[in-house]
């Protein structure tokens, strides 16, 4: 059997290679430019050459900040703002007030490679309700934000973001004018009406999320000082305040810190009638005011709700093609005074699946796009790129871990036989020597990336050294079979599977989502490896949202997933710290969360390593700079000592660090550092993008 994948899609080459010209479509016309906006600077006619395939691109080392940032500096003042014509046209009808009394008194003013024109609809795709994260990334909807090397925090609907002398206290201050998408105002009772009615309502929130615990487990105080300003006092210093709410918004179905009240009201029990609000719920065909609330405060599942993103629903992500329109009132301006967004509309059209998705990217039809698309088509993309000059293709890189790791449940119960054997670690070594890691490099990723554990890349001073980064990677499948046999598992049936005491045979499920990373190929060269050392594993292929419910239910036994918030260790929805809601988490053991959740009452008690690592991370929030890199590199060298995540390969463009930009875009990023926790290509400002004229 040839084991060389023939990675995803390629075998459709040949055909596109006669669809590319039918399948085109013309890029969006954008509308006449404001009057005191530059032209634009031409792009070059010869395509960017992305690196060589045989090296994964350099990414921008993220070190989380300590020190809160000087707030976005602000221009001379000017006499005028300007605005897209088709805003313009709704101030001339009177449906709108003029431009400055819609922005802030001091708006976010963002920079660019170019000052861009007006109009034209951003064409992009996803796989439907459950890629619901890929939208959060698009709008980036925050307080502060990641900037585009990933390295820093920058203010975005916060005007300045404060700490006192020792950091135990952090205020918030918003831009004085700043209004909801409806002109509403937004201060710092939207605020406080999500730490109020929302993180410490039961009813919505069983629990407090740790970032606003102290080490105690007593709550942090989080009190409005006036209209604008909230602040957030620790018991002890909080070094790592602005890289976490860089992270609070809805992403992972979470709550974002900040929403509406003016609208949400209506919806929550502690303000509505309650004939009225039972109604509500009845009318939706739902069963509690909880479900409601939820359902009204998605911004993507209701276009009602009031936003303060650059772009806001205007129909349902559950449909077709779900459509974003600008935000009349958005807060940011580029440098000659001009509101942004400079694209008038998003448009997110549905794909049955990842496939379908990258024939549409290679056609031509999508005017950026790096969610779903597959590192496997590079070569085409590359040859489409010179041929046709539709489009460049940028290599955007991670800050380290891995693209596909293999995860064990070591709560999973079951089959409590099944769960003693991988709970074993030399079990888990004896899987990781198994796996043939060149062979992955080159069949799932062109030779790009290299064989490593989901730790940061070196050039981070977090890096533990080169002995942690390649531990158990080589390929070693006698010393595998060596380590089976010390386990006792030395019977075999006529298969040649190992068997375990009771018969029952020496393996395990393996979950693998078909979307996002290159999981289930990486899983197809890994079922046969295990196989040549004795080891059974029953590959299932899972539509995301059934693997996650799976997870967060501890059913599932082991999952193939990435490592992609090395470079934020401690802040936001870290892979790290078995504390975290599930959904945004791996499936290290799902009820050691429940322990931590109910004060060791429920669940499984962490065994020592993991205790240590969530002191570590405790210790990490109020750590000197130093400290916290010392930190870290302990934190991921018991992390790999113990094999919790069995990297494979990593440092490779593969998860959504290929992009696909028209080239007729001006304005994105060539070199963007992206991972999740950046919100990528959030953290490209999106809202500078603009089609040429």
């Amino acid at each position: 059997m040839n084991r060389k994948i023939t990675v995803t899609l390629l075998s459709t080459i040949l055909i596109l290679s006669f669809m590319l010209t039918a399948c085109s479509q013309p890029a969006p016309t954008p509308a006449p430019a404001p009057p005191a906006v530059a032209e634009p600077t031409k792009v070059p006619e010869s395509p960017t050459m992305a690196p060589e395939p045989t090296k994964a691109p350099e990414a921008t080392t993220v070190s989380e900040p300590t020190k809160a940032p000087e707030p976005t500096a602000v221009p001379a003042p000017v006499s005028k703002y300007n605005e897209a014509p088709m805003l313009a046209d709704q101030v001339k009808a009177g449906k709108l007030p003029p431009v400055e009394e819609r922005l802030p008194e001091t708006p976010l003013v963002e920079t660019a490679a170019e000052i861009g024109t007006y109009g034209g609809v951003w064409h992009r795709g996803f796989v439907g309700p459950s890629d619901r994260n890929g939208l959060i990334r698009i709008v980036d909807d925050s307080l502060v934000q990641f900037s585009i090397d990933g390295a820093s925090v920058e203010m975005k609907y916060a005007e300045s973001v404060t700490p006192n002398a020792d950091f135990t206290e952090w205020t918030i201050k918003l831009r004085k004018g700043s209004k909801w998408s409806d002109g509403q105002p937004f201060t710092a009772d939207d605020i406080m009406f999500w730490y109020n009615d929302v993180v410490n309502n039961k009813d919505l929130m069983p629990s407090v999320p740790s970032w606003l615990l102290n080490k105690d487990g007593s709550e942090v105080k989080v009190e409005k000082v006036d209209d604008l300003s909230v602040r957030f006092t620790f018991a002890t210093p909080q070094t790592l305040f602005l890289p976490e709410i860089a992270q609070r918004d809805a992403g992972d179905k979470n709550y974002p810190m900040f929403l509406p009240a003016h609208y949400l009201k209506q919806f929550h029990a502690s303000y509505a009638n309650q004939a009225d609000l039972d109604k509500l719920v009845a009318d939706a065909k739902l069963k509690t005011w909880t479900e409601l609330f939820y359902l009204r405060q998605d911004q993507f599942d209701n276009p009602d709700r009031p936003v303060m993103s650059a772009w806001m629903a205007t129909n349902r992500y559950s449909e077709q093609i779900f459509t974003m329109q600008r935000n009349p009132y958005y807060v940011g301006v580029d440098t000659a005074g001009n509101q942004l967004p400079y694209m008038d509309e998003v448009q997110v059209k549905f794909f049955a699946d990842p496939a379908a998705l990258n024939l549409a990217a290679i056609a031509g039809e999508l005017d950026e796009q790096e969610r779903h698309i597959q590192l496997a088509n590079y070569p085409v993309l590359k040859e489409e790129e010179q041929k046709s000059g539709k489009y460049k293709i940028y290599l955007w890189s991670s800050t380290g871990g891995d693209e596909a790791g293999i995860i064990f449940n070591l709560t999973y119960q079951g089959d409590p036989e099944l769960t003693a054997m991988w709970t074993q670690l030399d079990f888990r070594k004896a899987v990781s020597l198994a796996i043939n890691r060149k062979e992955i490099q080159e069949s799932v990723f062109l030779g790009t990336g290299e064989p490593r554990m989901g730790i940061i890349k070196k050039s981070s001073p977090w890096y533990p050294g080169d002995e942690w980064a390649y531990k158990y990677t080589e390929y070693q499948p006698d010393q595998a079979n060596a380590l089976l046999d010390g386990l006792g598992y030395t019977k075999r049936d006529s298969e040649g599977y190992r068997l375990l005491p009771s018969g029952k045979r020496v393996g395990f499920e393996l979950s693998a989502v078909p979307a996002l990373g290159a999981y289930v190929d990486v899983a197809q060269l890994v079922v046969p490896d295990l196989k040549k050392v004795g080891i059974w594993v029953d590959l299932q292929v899972r539509e995301r949202d059934l693997h996650f419910q799976m997870r967060e239910a501890n059913q599932l036994q082991a999952e193939v997933w990435n490592q992609d918030s090395a470079g934020t260790m401690f802040s936001g929805s870290t892979k790290f710290d078995i504390r975290l809601p599930i959904y945004g988490n791996l499936t290290y053991g799902p009820l050691w969360k429940t322990w931590y959740d109910t004060g060791g009452k429920e669940g499984v008690e962490p065994p020592a390593p993991w205790k240590q690592i969530v002191a570590l991370q405790d210790e990490a929030k109020s750590a000197a700079p130093d400290r916290q890199t010392q930190i870290a590199q302990e934190i991921y060298k018991i992390w790999v000592d113990n094999l919790y995540d069995i990297g494979t390969v990593g440092l490779t463009a593969a998860d959504q660090g290929v992009a696909v930009v028209s080239a007729n875009l001006h304005n994105v990023p060539e070199n963007l550092t992206k991972d999740w926790a950046l919100r990528t290509p959030g953290n490209g400002k999106p809202e500078l993008w603009f089609f040429a004229q």
